[in-house]
């Protein structure tokens, strides 16, 4: 009887199983069926790009264009990622930035304007700085635009956030492989995600823009911006959201915000596609498919038609190469009331002209003769006769950068307050600030508050590339700190000899004994041969030491103290090694004593 009870059960079991198994195999075949995986994903694979991918001479995803730029052109240079190279996009004229060059020429039946594509697949803002100092410049672009896409900022080691998705399976490749087993994960994920669980995506990108990644992606900005205000070209920054939830629950808002902020505060053109063209559209409608996020050809055409619409202004002058580095981005696409005059001015075939044109608060005059175009822009108090500033530049004849003087005055004074000139060197780029006052006896005293020439040149190899911003200062690149910092990889000892750490040493505490005034520093200064004592592991840590202490120095000159601030933070909280301790000790000690970082000599 007993036999007869388990035989009954055995068998129900094994008829429950094998109706499962059915049950599934039935399940995985339908799933199969109406899969289009192998379609989503086509676009990622070497046989769509082997296929549809093709680069011009200078190694990107575009027509061939001239490095030297035609006079008569004004010329567009687009930095982007994988959204603005066109991943997924088979043919190129479909890409936004190309569809965007058509609109501008077709409307500029006047103006001569290309938009060149620098752009790729993974790149980053760290990519986008480099790019742009090792071949974007040599195109002698006239503006510039950031496509920046939200993944573009640096990942620091101090956030530990993984939104990669569980998996409900062991390891084994029938069950990797299974559209059952890829179907349920992925909402057990998503449902993981709902209750707090697990991370999304989204989340950890919040995450990193709330961290000392946002300082990091700042640096990289504001140094792109440096270089092209102080080379007179224009700057533009568009945000292209992340294509999920596109609604008024967008998730990554707050982020578009600091970017709008970013450049708010520098007075850089500042263009949001989620505000402006994606906002409550289906992110379905706008992806290369389900599985890729890329933006597919509607969404490149709400980005052609929203940055035209930005632009257009750019298409009312025929001769808008010749002047626009006399005047702001903003000025040229909302249309200064002077400027239609000013283009007119070059259809003149004469070398010798003076125009002259007044507003209620500003006043505009140029003066063009055979060498050179000088033009002064006067910005008055309204319903007032006082200045507020004076911009006078000079320009070539084809409107090459000479010179720019910025004079600030005192209120309700013509006596002038501060000047700031920019001026183009054959290798360099020379910015002053002075400082104007009378003394008692009415005489003009003037002050040098800050001189700086910057280089802005590449350097090394292609695997290790670096920016030389002045004579004695390399660009400290945050994500190659932030791994020396917290990991101590490529600590910058190990990168010299010895006698190499050794002579750099006793030549930085030298020349700096300003800045290098410990009692250890003013006994090496005394007797520089004390550091032959030292082992080698005692040299590079002194080298690494001082090197972290000087980086901080460069931080902060170039405007990132909130940057520093945090990385003491993370020191203090995280004590990665001695040498970071002792370095943001010194850092903090000398700031303590109130020395002056805009002097600073930074060799």
């Amino acid at each position: 009887m007993k036999f007869n009870y388990l035989k009954e059960k055995l068998i129900n079991l094994t008829l429950f199983t094998l109706s499962l198994v059915v049950c599934l195999v039935l399940i995985e075949g339908v799933l199969v069926f109406i899969s289009t995986d192998g379609n989503d994903n086509y676009g990622r694979t070497k046989e769509f790009h082997k296929k549809n991918i093709r680069y011009n001479k200078h190694g990107y995803r575009d027509y061939e264009y001239s490095l030297k730029k035609p006079e008569g052109i004004f010329r567009v240079l687009v930095l982007g990622d994988s959204q603005t190279f066109g991943h997924g996009i088979s043919d190129l004229k479909d890409t936004w930035v190309k569809k965007l060059e058509v609109k501008l020429q077709k409307d500029g039946r006047n103006a001569s304007i290309e938009v060149l594509n620098m752009s790729g697949p993974g790149w980053n803002s760290d990519t986008h700085l480099y790019e742009l100092f090792k071949n974007g410049f040599k195109f002698n672009p006239d503006l510039v635009i950031l496509a920046y896409a939200l993944n573009d900022i640096p990942f620091p080691t101090s956030v530990n956030c993984n939104s990669s998705d569980h998996k409900i399976a062991p390891n084994l490749n029938i069950l990797n492989n299974s559209k059952l087993v890829s179907f349920i994960g992925f909402r057990i994920n998503r449902l993981l995600e709902k209750i707090g669980e697990k991370p999304s995506y989204s989340d950890c990108l919040n995450q990193v823009y709330d961290s000392v990644g946002w300082e990091m992606g700042k640096f990289y900005l504001d140094i792109i911006g440096l270089a092209l205000l102080m080379k007179k070209i224009h700057f533009m920054v568009s945000v292209i959201p992340i294509i999920h939830q596109l609604d008024d629950d967008y998730p990554l808002i707050s982020a578009h915000k600091k970017l709008k902020e970013f450049s708010r505060q520098r007075k850089i053109e500042f263009l949001d596609f989620y505000e402006k063209g994606f906002k409550n559209i289906d992110a379905s409608y706008l992806r290369i498919s389900k599985t890729d996020p890329h933006l597919n050809q509607r969404a490149s055409d709400i980005i052609a038609n929203t940055l035209f619409k930005r632009l257009k202004g750019l298409t009312k002058y025929k001769n808008l190469s010749y002047f626009h580095k006399a005047f702001s981005l903003k000025e040229v696409l909302d249309g200064h009331p002077a400027l239609k005059k000013v283009d007119n001015m070059f259809v003149k075939t004469n070398s010798t002209t003076k125009l002259i044109s007044k507003s209620i608060n500003d006043e505009l005059r140029v003066l063009r003769n055979k060498d050179q175009v000088t033009y002064k822009k006067f910005l008055k108090e309204i319903n007032g006769d006082h200045l507020i500033n004076l911009i006078e530049t000079k320009l070539n004849p084809k409107g090459g950068f000479i010179q720019s003087e910025k004079t600030a005055f005192y209120p309700n004074s013509s006596i002038p307050q501060t000047k700031s000139t920019i001026f183009k060197h054959p290798d360099m780029h020379i910015q002053t600030i002075e400082k104007i006052k009378l003394d008692s006896k009415g005489t003009v005293m003037t002050t040098q508050l800050l001189q700086r020439k910057y280089k802005f040149n590449i350097e090394g190899t292609e695997n290790f590339k670096r920016i030389r911003l002045e004579k004695n200062i390399i660009f400290p690149d945050p994500k190659l700190l932030d791994k020396w910092i917290f990991q101590n990889i490529q600590p910058p000892s190990s990168e010299h000899s010895r006698a190499k750490q050794k002579a750099i040493i006793i030549g930085l505490i030298t020349k700096n004994q300003n800045i290098y005034d410990t009692h250890e520093d003013i006994k090496i200064i005394k007797n520089p041969k004390l550091l032959d004592k030292l082992t080698d592991s005692e040299i590079s840590q002194y080298f690494d030491e001082r090197s972290l202490f000087q980086t901080f120095l460069i931080l902060n000159r170039y405007g990132a103290k909130n940057y520093v601030h945090l990385l003491l933070k993370l020191i203090e909280q995280y004590k990665p090694s001695l040498v970071t301790i002792n370095a943001a000790t010194r850092y903090r000690v000398f700031l303590q004593k109130g020395r002056v970082l805009s002097k600073t000599n930074t060799d």
